[in-house]
């Protein structure tokens, strides 16, 4: 998801990406609940008939469906803030907060988009300069126009509007 509006300083733009998110935390808590229960009564049923090893090993199966849905509620709450000043294109990425920012010279950086080759398989988005390159969007919808809505208004304020 693309949210773009202008910064408080002024000539400034700002983009934050989130990847779309169908479940919240409370709600995958809900859901988590109400796995465990279907699994205690369908484990408990069969250790009732004897089958007692079904039930660590439905346990196990929970445990590791909770660990799972734990890694993809942590990888819907990344976040990347691109700022493009007059001067300046800073990138911020992070869980929450930002754990990595990246600087570039207005004047010096390069959007790079290429498609993939392969069918199917998503394009990359980048800045580039003095060597270094950082990819940007790589959650965002490739079926969807996202990413090729990102690159074009980047690319519209970065060579546009100097």
């Amino acid at each position: 998801m693309i949210e773009s509006g202008r910064d408080a300083r002024p000539g400034s733009q700002r983009f934050v990406l989130t990847p779309n998110a169908s479940l919240n935390g409370r709600q995958a808590s809900f859901l988590m609940l109400g796995i465990a229960l279907v699994m205690a009564v369908i484990a408990g049923s069969f250790a009732s008939m004897g089958a007692w090893l079904v039930l660590p090993f439905s346990g196990a199966e929970w445990v590791l469906l909770a660990y799972c849905f734990r890694l993809g509620l942590r990888n819907c709450r990344i976040r990347e803030v691109i700022t493009v000043t007059e001067t300046l294109v800073q990138l911020e990425r992070g869980y929450g907060t930002p754990e990595q920012i990246y600087r570039f010279q207005r004047a010096w950086v390069a959007l790079d988009w290429t498609e993939s080759p392969i069918k199917g398989y998503p394009s990359r988005l980048s800045f580039r300069s003095h060597g270094k390159e950082i990819e940007i969007g790589r959650f965002l919808a490739e079926p969807e126009p996202e990413r090729a809505a990102l690159a074009s208004e980047l690319r519209k304020i970065l060579f546009d509007s100097k």
